[in-house]
């Protein structure tokens, strides 16, 4: 009989812990304590923080206790956000921590349209947003519109060139690529730098490094070309009118 009424009130007990897990969660919610009292959006440079949280439709008495994944689902379907983490600061503050897509060439088409790394096209206009980055567009006689496949390539290049060497991007006016895959950046003074994606810091190097000798071992000669595209050479061409090396 005893062993009977242990049985009977480990169940109730066990039974009273298992409504409290799920009655509890709800009861704190609905105490101020729990509610967020401020919002913090991190990470942007482009969206307005009252933009975000408009987007996030975050509803009002929201607590700790609330799934924040259909905020943050909400806010990445926009175009300029790639990835949104929202977390809880203790006792009442919600932080949204943005990635914003963020543009870093325009594509030739009917008009100039800024695309990320990517190659997504950014609703950003042009006119209204200063952007100083370099043009994109297909290479070779009869060149139509980059593919989408075309676009992503040249994108990834020009944001890894850029965080390899900023400075070198900035003096990169357009990059072009062709139906095989050869892409050509071009550089100040029209020197056309050609290589096949994706071109690694050191062979860069080399390459401008060859540029600057042949410069100074031929100054009355102006080298048009630097051609990184064979493994063990790198071929700098000069103009017609003043020869070829």
């Amino acid at each position: 009989m005893r062993r009977l009424r242990r049985l009977g009130l480990w169940i109730f007990a066990a039974s009273g812990m298992a409504l409290a897990v799920d009655w509890l969660p709800d009861a704190l919610a609905e105490l101020e304590f729990f509610r967020a009292r401020d919002f913090r959006v991190v990470g942007t440079t482009t969206l307005e923080e009252d933009y975000v949280l408009e987007v996030a439709a975050i509803p009002p008495f929201v607590s700790i206790f609330d799934d924040p994944g259909p905020w943050e689902e909400r806010l990445e379907r926009h175009p300029l956000v790639r990835r949104v983490v929202i977390e809880w600061r203790l006792p009442a503050t919600l932080v949204l921590t943005v990635e914003e897509r963020t543009p870093v060439a325009f594509v030739a088409s009917l008009v100039l349209e800024p695309v990320d790394r990517d190659g997504h096209v950014l609703p950003l206009d042009p006119g209204t947003h200063w952007l100083d980055l370099p043009l994109l567009r297909a290479a070779g006689a009869g060149a139509r519109e980059l593919s989408p496949s075309q676009v992503r390539v040249l994108a990834t290049e020009v944001e890894r060139l850029r965080a390899d060497d900023p400075s070198f991007l900035a003096g990169v006016s357009e990059m072009s690529i062709d139906v095989t895959g050869d892409a050509t950046a071009t550089l100040p003074g029209e020197v056309l730098l050609r290589f096949r994606p994706p071109l690694s810091h050191q062979r860069l190097g080399d390459g401008l490094t060859a540029l600057e000798d042949a410069t100074r071992r031929h100054p009355t000669r102006r080298a048009t070309i630097v051609d990184l595209r064979y493994a063990d050479q790198i071929v700098v061409s000069y103009s017609a009118q003043r020869g070829h090396e």
